[in-house]
């Protein structure tokens, strides 16, 4: 069972949501309620505007060091402008602050062929195990 907690943890809705009642897609929030036994998180937006979201809609930021590794390893073959924003978002990971990380979440939402580099779904969905069931 995953006991992954993110009560606290900034997030990024995920900009490409085609049906979004709380229309937050693209934006940066933190979550105020992980609901264990359901799947459904609370988030709070920067205007004080709440939605509910499945964990699979939510994307957080990667380590600092699996995003370093990456651009070590890969530099020299991406585009200039995906090392450029995977290098800042880096930088601002490094300093530990919410705030940083909040602007490296956004710079992040703003260039999707990144997103697989630097951010990972806010929580791994568990595939049910399949049971045989026999009758008689």
């Amino acid at each position: 069972m995953n006991n992954e907690n993110l009560n606290g943890t900034l997030v990024l809705v995920r900009p490409d949501l085609t049906i979004d009642p709380a229309n937050g897609q693209g934006n940066v929030a933190i979550v105020t309620y992980d609901r264990q036994q359901s799947k459904e998180v609370y988030v709070a937006f920067n205007n004080g505007k709440e939605g509910i979201y499945p964990p699979e809609s939510l994307l957080k930021l990667k380590d600092k060091n699996t995003i370093l590794s990456d651009i070590t390893a890969n530099g020299s073959t991406m585009p200039l402008d995906h090392f450029k924003d995977l290098y800042k978002i880096s930088l601002l990971l490094d300093r530990g602050t919410s705030t940083a990380q909040w602007q490296a979440l956004e710079i992040a939402s703003h260039n999707p062929a990144i997103w697989d580099k630097a951010m990972q779904p806010a929580k791994t969905v568990e595939k049910q195990a399949l049971e045989k069931a026999y009758s008689r």
